[in-house]
């Protein structure tokens, strides 16, 4: 991910500056709507998903019905866990995601001076930082069900979790535990863009297509017409979830938006006000258990470290 070509260290600070007191002031006001003020009994999350996007396939799709927006609380991943779950009960709530993000949120001590479009700057080292804009946080042991997704994929892929992966474990935990809510977060629309992968390899454009872009070897178009296609995959796994759990209210939204370029900005930074990156989509639907997938007790010991996740979705060097 980039964001800043010119003057990179310098912009970075000069972001800090900006961003730092944002997120400090988020901590006290909320600025979006959370999900939990909304009635849902499953919750589809699509990362980085705009609503111009899944407007624009939603016919394609006979669950995608009237494709609304709502602002969310946060512009990155980190910032809508952080802003959905904090000081919440979440003992009747399961979590299924396949983002990297909820194992340093929720089973380490969260480094709040870390954010993507700072990483590598003067602003890591200040430890004061933590302790202004450190949350009070569930653990792991307090959601009625917490199962992180980790990709067995490799290669180019890496550790991100393929959507039928994530759609296996939902299944699985839909027909085995009982929670009034249900959360299962998709890594995709989300690079990298994994729609023409042949086994574990992937066109060297979409391994990291925003820093393909600053080489110039792809233009924005050619992005985000692969970011549409990375969505159609992952809602084609959603379509055989719907047809293989029982919830009479389904909701699929985003935990943010991207940018392609609005502003001079690219991806999803921390803070960022635009209505591309805060707007996500809302749409409802139902699922009926059809019994037609069979799918397995996911596995939920793995070898790969939470850093090592959120490396292969760029968000750590």
């Amino acid at each position: 991910m980039w964001q800043f070509s010119r003057g990179e260290s310098f912009g970075k600070f000069l972001y800090g500056l900006y961003m730092y007191p944002a997120l400090k002031f988020q901590n006290h006001i909320q600025f979006g709507e959370n999900v939990f003020e909304r009635e849902w009994d499953v919750l589809i999350v699509l990362d980085a998903c705009r609503v111009d996007a899944l407007q624009t396939v939603s016919e394609e799709y006979d669950f995608l019905d009237g494709v609304e927006s709502m602002t969310s609380v946060g512009s990155t991943s980190k910032e809508w866990y952080l802003h959905t779950f904090a000081d919440r009960d979440v003992s009747d709530v399961s979590l299924i995601s396949g983002n990297g993000w909820i194992s340093q949120m929720f089973e380490q001590e969260p480094d709040w001076k870390y954010w993507t479009i700072t990483k590598g700057s003067w602003w890591h080292d200040q430890r004061f930082l933590d302790s202004l804009l450190e949350r009070d946080l569930p653990r792991d042991s307090d959601f009625n069900t917490y199962l992180p997704v980790v990709g067995t994929t490799g290669g180019d892929i890496g550790t991100t979790p393929l959507p039928e992966e994530v759609t296996d474990a939902a299944i699985y935990t839909g027909r085995n535990r009982d929670s009034s809510r249900t959360i299962i977060h998709y890594m995709q629309p989300h690079e990298p863009y994994i729609h023409e992968r042949e086994g574990a390899s992937l066109p060297e454009i979409h391994k990291a297509p925003f820093d393909s872009l600053k080489e110039g070897e792809i233009t924005v178009q050619e992005i985000y017409d692969a970011y549409l296609e990375n969505l159609r995959e992952v809602l084609d796994s959603v379509e055989r979830l719907l047809e293989n759990i029982d919830a009479s209210r389904v909701a699929i939204t985003a935990d943010h938006g991207e940018l392609f370029g609005e502003w001079g900005m690219y991806t999803h930074p921390a803070a960022f006000p635009h209505p591309n990156v805060r707007k996500v989509p809302w749409t409802t639907t139902e699922a009926t258990d059809t019994g037609e997938s069979e799918v397995e007790k996911p596995e939920t010991k793995t070898s790969s470290t939470p850093e090592q996740r959120l490396k292969d979705l760029g968000y750590l060097s």
